[in-house]
């Protein structure tokens, strides 16, 4: 029993490898954006949260902006794979090409987040970098496998990456949440941050991730 758990991991990567240029794969790939773009909105409540005592009103407005264009990005991201799973073979490689877009604009937008922060608390500061990194891996894992799926190619496996393909496989949309949610509220001695962050996990409840900030979470 134990051996068949130890050995669940590898089958369900190797499944993942398997289905990338799939539509299935498109399938959790809708579902990591779903978790995604609460994610990047609980970013920007954050810093609201933590304005006056940690963040000043220019970040806040630095990352409001950026937040609001990441967050019209991945919903645009979210119908266009929702159109790319519904669509005939002929229509797939334009949907995908925009799917693309989306994803480069969203990281784009998720990327410029930090050189525009000027936070001197070094416990929010800390924070933010981290939950920010933790999204824009996220994203930039997508961005990698998209061109894949265009090719109808399966990537290389873990470990044997060649010269012309090099990957790095999204995290599950279960998984994000899981790694999302640990570092939103680690505590990091900081009162008013880690009674902020207490009240922004986010849930994954089936298909679709669903979420509240500032304590309103359920």
């Amino acid at each position: 029993m134990k051996f068949g758990k130890a050995m669940l991991a590898p089958t369900l990567c190797v499944t993942l490898i398997c289905t990338a240029c799939s539509t299935a794969w498109m399938s959790e790939a809708e579902q990591i954006v779903a978790a995604l773009v609460p994610a990047a909105a609980n970013i920007v409540a954050l810093v609201a949260t933590m304005q006056g005592k940690s963040v000043s009103a220019n970040d806040l407005e630095a990352i409001q902006n950026a937040g609001s264009q990441a967050g019209s990005d991945l919903q645009l991201l979210q119908s266009l794979i929702a159109a790319y799973q519904k669509a005939d073979a002929a229509a797939q490689p334009g949907i995908l090409n925009q799917i693309q877009a989306a994803i480069n604009a969203a990281q784009s937008a998720i990327g410029g987040l930090l050189p525009a922060l000027h936070i001197k608390d070094a416990a929010t500061a800390a924070k933010i970098t981290a939950v920010v990194g933790i999204v824009l891996s996220e994203i930039q894992s997508l961005a990698s496998i998209v061109p894949l799926v265009g090719a109808g190619a399966a990537p290389a496996p873990v470990g044997m990456a060649t010269t012309r393909t090099k990957w790095q496989p999204p995290l599950t949309a279960s998984e994000f949440v899981g790694s999302y949610n640990a570092t939103m509220t680690a505590k990091t001695g900081n009162v008013d941050l880690d009674h902020a962050t207490a009240g922004m996990k986010i849930h994954l409840h089936g298909k679709f991730a669903r979420w509240a900030s500032v304590g309103l979470l359920k």
